[in-house]
């Protein structure tokens, strides 16, 4: 159910002071994390269909307490767990949790293809580009909230990875109340599903109240320390220090071309970001950097091993 403008404000006046206790939530709070997921959803959405070229929405929020138990139990079958979340005066950390069949029906998508015969084996490239279109997702619903709540919200960077051994949460997840958002998932005539969004019931209840101005985001930074003056590093041990020889990666062309329709394809998940790992040190190509090496190319390392 999508809210209006003046029913979101009326949510927001509304709130009073914070009057959550324990494991339960309020209903000031319900009504809060009804709109703020319906606002970051709905511009979160526009970015998914755009970065897929189908309509996607992710709508129609129902807000709930819960815990790591009860909401394993929920989930079944094998989920992909997304870690980001919000940054205003501190992170906010939630996870979003995603079917390994719809990872695999988004990716299906994101190669060209369309979504309704997916490749079921997910592995670090499904996981990478998964990852990717979360970014976009989440980037979207941040710049959103941050007009409406007229405050700095900046998107925590979104680490996909799948859902721990025998279903369990990480550690922060398993104890405690939590906060558990369930959405539908719609991709146009591919996918009815759904996506849970969780936080521990602490930071939602932490987030609320920042956003509802019940605290400032400046008090809640800690004062300035002294600042110690560093001693200056000798010049000479540092001018002594041997530099290494860096030289420019270079990709040798990669045989036989890819077709235009192949090419047209694999565009679509050319940027998303592979660690590569080798003896002496590691480096993070792109997908096209990935396919373009051969016999003889040299790719420069980040740092040695």
């Amino acid at each position: 159910m999508a809210l209006s403008q003046e029913q979101i404000n009326a949510i927001l006046e509304g709130t009073g002071t914070y009057d959550g206790d324990g494991d339960e939530l309020s209903a000031p709070e319900h009504d809060f994390f009804m709109a703020f997921s319906g606002i970051a959803m709905e511009s979160g959405s526009v970015a998914v269909s755009q970065a897929l070229g189908k309509t996607v929405t992710v709508s129609h929020p129902e807000v709930s307490a819960s815990n790591g138990a009860d909401l394993k139990q929920e989930l079944g079958g094998s989920q992909i767990l997304i870690k980001t979340g919000y940054n205003t005066d501190r992170e906010y950390e939630s996870l979003l949790l995603i079917k390994d069949y719809d990872v695999a029906v988004i990716f299906d998508i994101l190669m060209g293809k369309d979504g309704r015969n997916p490749d079921l084996e997910i592995g670090d490239l499904q996981i990478s580009a998964i990852g990717e279109v979360m970014n976009q997702l989440v980037g979207a619903a941040a710049t959103a909230l941050s007009k409406e709540f007229e405050i700095k919200v900046a998107m925590i960077p979104p680490d996909s990875q799948p859902l721990l051994p025998e279903g369990n949460l990480p550690p922060a997840y398993q104890s405690g109340a939590l906060l558990q958002v369930h959405y539908q998932l719609v991709i146009e005539g591919v996918l009815d599903s759904e996506i849970y969004e969780v936080r521990t019931l602490e930071s939602a209840r932490q987030l609320y109240r920042t956003l509802t101005g019940q605290v400032s985001p400046a008090a809640t930074a800690p004062p300035p320390g002294p600042i110690a003056q560093a001693a200056a590093p000798p010049k000479q041990a540092a001018q002594a220090m041997p530099q290494p020889a860096v030289r420019t990666a270079e990709f040798a062309p990669l045989a036989p071309a890819l077709s235009a329709a192949g090419g047209h394809n694999i565009d679509r998940v050319m940027d998303i970001p592979l660690r590569v790992t080798v003896e002496l040190g590691a480096t993070r190509l792109k997908v096209k950097n990935v396919l373009d090496l051969s016999k003889g190319s040299i790719v420069e390392l980040d740092k040695l091993a």
